[in-house]
């Protein structure tokens, strides 16, 4: 009796102990899956791309129009006279995307009148009359629109009326939603009070918010399917109960006879040998293959990413703020005490807890603080550690007391403020200097990198307080050392900024950056905005490529060689342009040796210290409100 109750009890626990491995082991599924997350991030940067440069185009657009004779000259007329005198000339004729609008307002008040609307299209702005840049949801459209002023040229109807063109630009979104529903996402886009819906949105589960930087109106919610699966209550409830009742047996047994229970010792001891060598093994950390030493203390309870929040401690560092989300990370201000008083601040990425159960996206934001890490160089944001707390991954960055370029530009356009010529030259220079370290740099055995940005674009360079320019983001670099590779044919970057290989998924080299960085430098010293995607423009042929005009006719000023330098980095063949940003690099600097155009890192900081104070006011001067940076991918 005795030994068969032992055994009994004996084989409950082990199969007890096998439910409840079975159970603790078993893979979750939910959440968003890699192509999912591959399709949000191509949609948003595609949305940013388009956005932007249709901001650039309605604003050039509706600026050219205001200071045209005739629509100066037809404030204060009727519609019919406008439509007669301006409405079928061909500099008015709108493309297949656009809409131009005139109206006028009386001074002494009452509704805005429309003088001209071209074409006669339902969708049209709600801004008539007010003076800005805006972006609105109709349908399963954008509308991208600029409004300026039109000073009338007759007097009477200048002291009767104020007149206003408005510019707009339709952006379709039916492809980027279609590509989100194929690739299993649900969710929705989100413009201010209008939404529009991607697919059907589930009941359970719970939802991410993905901004779009180039609106702040604007975001991408997207569901995130729930865990399933994962550790089934009932299965660990049954290997519980047996082997609780196991255990009960094998006590019976023992209380049997001091003969049956040292028969039955071994078997006892097996059992629960099994059992504990089980649970260790379910309970031991198994390293991932993309984890690096951990910085952190595991056994801070209050190190949890899904509730940061300002005075928590991490290890040897606090929460002060968050700064930022973006679609792979949030970013928190923290600061680290050390002994004798020291204290640095420094940026925390830390990656979303829904993409931490992701392989490939792990890879891919792991091999973002690698590749970063070894290039050290003033112009580029040092990377200082990254760990691992529990499920969740962590970059520590240093942290840039500033504001990132693209914000400075959009700035500078709406004042109608052009960065000075050797403050823009000087950046470019610094920029050419940053990217050259990360192509020339080199493993710890000296074996190059190879490494490559592409995603050079001016939200990805910082300026700090001090004028130290610097570049960020190498969230989707590419090296001969990278652990995970892109897949062939797939797109990543800023298609408005890419190099026509890059765009078409061909393999790139270091000359897809000086391309980029030729992009930003026309932003720079034209002030006006670019879209350079090949999707867009293919219809324009490589003749002529990149379909802009010359920086010296757009700015008055500028130096003549720019066009040259300018204009022959964005090359549509990769071998008419600079070797590399070396190169690239001292033309700017030999320009602002000729005529006599540098600049100091302390010039850089003064022109920022001064658009900052436009931004936040002259009181916030000495403690700017404008979004310290460090940048999310």
């Amino acid at each position: 009796m005795s030994k068969g109750t032992l055994v009994a009890g004996g084989l409950l626990l082990v199969l007890g102990a096998a439910a409840i491995g079975f159970a603790v082991t078993r893979e979750a599924t939910g959440g968003i899956t890699p192509e999912g997350t591959a399709a949000m991030g191509s949609a948003t940067a595609g949305l940013d791309g388009d956005i932007k440069a249709a901001r650039g185009q309605v604003e050039q657009r509706a600026k050219t129009l205001a200071e045209t004779g005739e629509l100066r000259g037809s404030i204060g007329t009727d519609a019919g006279t406008t439509m007669e005198r301006i409405g079928r000339e061909i500099g008015f004729k709108p493309d297949s995307n656009e809409v131009l609008e005139l109206v006028q307002r009386a001074k002494a008040g009452g509704p805005v009148t429309t003088l001209l609307l071209l074409p006669d299209d339902k969708m049209k702005s709600a801004h008539d009359g007010t003076p800005g840049a805006y972006v609105d949801l109709m349908g399963d459209q954008l509308l991208v629109t600029q409004v300026v002023e039109v000073m009338p040229s007759d007097k009477e109807a200048a002291t009767n009326f104020a007149g206003f063109v408005v510019a707009s630009r339709k952006l379709s979104l039916r492809p980027a939603v279609d590509k989100l529903v194929s690739a299993g996402i649900r969710g929705r886009l989100e413009i201010g009070a209008a939404k529009l819906p991607i697919g059907v949105m589930p009941g359970d589960g719970t939802t991410q918010v993905m901004p779009l930087a180039s609106e702040p109106s604007a975001s991408l919610v997207v569901y995130v399917p729930p865990m399933r699966g994962g550790m089934p209550i009932p299965i660990v409830g049954g290997g519980a109960g047996a082997a609780g009742l196991g255990l009960i047996l094998v006590l019976i047994g023992m209380m049997g006879g001091k003969k049956a229970a040292a028969a039955a010792a071994p078997s006892g001891g097996l059992a629960a040998q099994n059992s504990v060598a089980l649970g260790a093994t379910q309970l031991s950390a198994t390293p991932s293959p993309y984890a690096t030493p951990s910085p952190y203390d595991p056994n801070n309870p209050g190190a949890s990413m899904a509730n940061l929040g300002d005075g928590q401690q991490i290890g040897r560092w606090q929460i002060i703020k968050r700064l930022g989300s973006g679609g792979m990370a949030d970013v928190f201000l923290a600061h680290a005490k050390g002994e004798a008083g020291f204290e640095k601040q420094v940026a925390l990425k830390v990656m979303h807890g829904h993409l931490a159960r992701n392989e490939r996206a792990v890879a891919h934001f792991l091999d973002e603080a690698r590749l970063a890490s070894r290039v050290r160089h003033p112009n580029v944001v040092a990377i200082q550690d990254l760990g691992k707390i529990g499920d969740d991954y962590v970059i520590v960055m240093d942290y840039i007391d500033g504001v990132d370029l693209e914000r400075l530009l959009a700035q500078a356009r709406e004042g109608n403020r052009p960065v000075p010529v050797e403050i823009g030259l000087a950046i470019m220079a610094r920029i050419c200097d940053g990217l050259n370290a990360a192509h020339t740099s080199t493993a710890s055995d000296g074996t190059p990198l190879n490494l490559i940005h592409r995603d050079v674009k001016s939200a990805n360079v910082l300026i700090s307080k001090q004028g130290a320019v610097q570049v960020v983001d190498f969230g989707i670099a590419k090296a001969a050392t990278q652990s995970h590779y892109t897949q062939a044919g797939e797109t990543k970057g800023t298609p408005s900024m890419m190099a026509p290989e890059q765009r078409v998924g061909e393999q790139v080299d270091v000359r897809a950056d000086v391309y980029s960085v030729a992009a930003v430098g026309y932003e720079v010293m034209t002030g006006q905005g670019v879209n350079l995607d090949l999707a867009a423009l293919a219809h324009l042929g490589v003749e002529n490529w990149p379909h802009l005009p010359l920086p010296s006719a757009v700015r008055v000023g500028l130096p003549i060689e720019l066009d040259e330098i300018l204009l022959r980095a964005m090359a549509f063949e990769r071998e008419r342009r600079p070797a590399n940003c070396a190169v690239f690099g001292e033309a700017f600097e030999a320009l602002m040796k000729k005529y006599n155009l540098t600049a100091s890192d302390k010039d850089i900081a003064r022109w920022l210290d001064a658009e900052l104070a436009i931004m936040n006011g002259a009181a916030s001067r000495t403690e700017s409100t404008a979004p310290t940076i460090a940048r999310t991918s």
